[in-house]
């Protein structure tokens, strides 16, 4: 059956950072197939999960997708979310409208970027970072029980678990 996944990215269109992640492992780790459509939804910032801007952008997608279901997965760092009571509060905030809504949440243990390279990169590197990351194809140098993990945890993900649901591992 066709599957159309949103990806609900904290990027811009034009940095594009948390996709490129996101393709790397999907490309290295999935078997490739026609019956999945894989659609972008940038929020620009995590805080604007339940913008209205984001939510008609979905259901645009949603509705213009006819092939099949349609699954929205928001991928969201947790910043420092254990020592920062506002960040704490918008990850639940955020698990609970994903609860509610039937979505899929993909956290990284504190960002992306703390994920994928094992430590924090400065905000003015970030995309410099995201293209060395596809071009020196460290995907295949991830572990991926980082990228499996069930408790939220610094340089942990939960991406793997979720993208399982719906894609078959190469």
């Amino acid at each position: 059956m066709a599957i159309q996944m949103i990806l609900c990215l904290e990027t811009n269109k034009r940095a594009n950072t948390d996709y490129i992640y996101m393709k790397e492992t999907i490309d290295y780790l999935y078997q490739k197939s026609n019956q999945v459509k894989i659609s972008i939804v940038y929020m620009k910032t995590k805080s604007k999960y339940c913008a209205s801007s984001v939510l008609k952008e979905i259901s645009r997608k949603t509705k213009d997708y006819v092939q099949g279901e349609t699954k929205v997965i928001y991928c969201i760092d947790t910043d420092e979310y254990e020592k920062d009571t506002k960040h704490a509060k918008e990850l639940n905030d955020i698990q609970q409208f994903c609860k509610r809504n039937d979505y899929d949440l993909i956290w990284f243990c504190h960002d992306v970027e703390e994920v994928f390279w094992g430590k924090k990169i400065p905000d003015s590197a970030k995309v410099q970072k995201a293209e060395a990351f596809r071009r020196k194809r460290k995907i295949e140098e991830m572990s991926v029980k980082e990228l499996s993990d069930d408790t939220i945890k610094a340089c942990r993900s939960n991406i793997l678990n979720v993208l399982d649901k719906y894609l078959i591992r190469k």
